[in-house]
C-alpha cells in the first residue's frame, strides 16, 4: 500500500496516509490538509458558534479560527509538534486516571475486568 507523509496546516503534525485519504480530507477542507485532531477542533468550532447563538460559520471560517489558535499556541523551544502531542495526551490520561468518579451515584469499589479471560475471585 502506498503512503505519503502529509503535514497538518493547522498544528504542523505530520502523518503518513494513503493518497486517497489525503485527497478525501483535502476535498472536505477546501484543499487544506488537517490532521484528525484539528478536524475535530474545526467541527467543535462550528458547533460552538451555533450553540452561542451566533450565526452559523462555514468550514473555511472554522479552519481559519482554529489555524490562528494553533499558530498562537505557545510551543516549547526545540519541540516537534508530535512530541507535544504525545506529552499532551500523556497529561490528559494522567488527569483522567487520577480524577474521581464522574457521578456520586457511580458504584464504589466495583471491579472491572480487562477482558473476557479476566475474572474476579468473587465472580467464581
Amino acid at each position: 500500500m502506498e503512503v505519503e507523509a502529509v503535514r497538518c496546516e493547522c498544528c504542523g503534525f505530520t502523518e503518513e496516509c494513503t493518497p486517497e485519504y489525503i485527497a478525501a480530507v483535502r476535498a472536505e477542507y477546501m484543499g487544506r490538509w488537517v490532521c484528525g485532531l484539528c478536524a475535530e477542533a474545526v467541527g467543535d468550532e462550528i458547533r460552538r458558534a451555533g450553540a452561542r447563538g451566533q450565526r452559523a460559520i462555514t468550514t473555511a471560517e472554522a479552519l481559519d479560527r482554529h489555524g490562528a489558535f494553533a499558530r498562537e499556541a505557545p510551543r516549547a523551544p526545540g519541540k516537534k509538534a508530535s512530541e507535544e502531542l504525545v506529552a499532551a495526551v500523556s497529561r490528559l490520561l494522567r488527569r483522567c486516571l487520577d480524577s474521581p468518579p464522574a457521578s456520586p451515584a457511580a458504584p464504589q469499589g466495583r471491579k472491572v475486568a480487562a477482558g473476557p479471560r479476566c475474572t474476579d475471585a468473587e465472580d467464581a
